[in-house]
């Protein structure tokens, strides 16, 4: 996450939380397994990803939203 964050810098904000330490953020977004990469446009969650997966798919998965 921290190289997508330089990768994407000035185009979109990565965020990493602790579900342990905020758990009512996953019930609030049915978060059912971790790690969990949730896309949010405009306050709006617009994709969601659950498991490990290498950096070339996650940058697929988020070029769809950046513009």
């Amino acid at each position: 996450m921290d190289q997508l964050a330089t990768d994407y810098d000035g185009k979109l904000v990565v965020a990493k939380m602790n579900v342990d330490e905020n758990p009512y953020t996953p019930n609030r977004f049915s978060v059912r397994g971790i790690p969990t990469l949730m896309l949010f446009k405009g306050g709006q969650l617009v994709d969601q990803f659950v498991g490990l997966t290498d950096k070339d798919s996650l940058k697929k998965i988020i070029d769809k939203h950046v513009a």
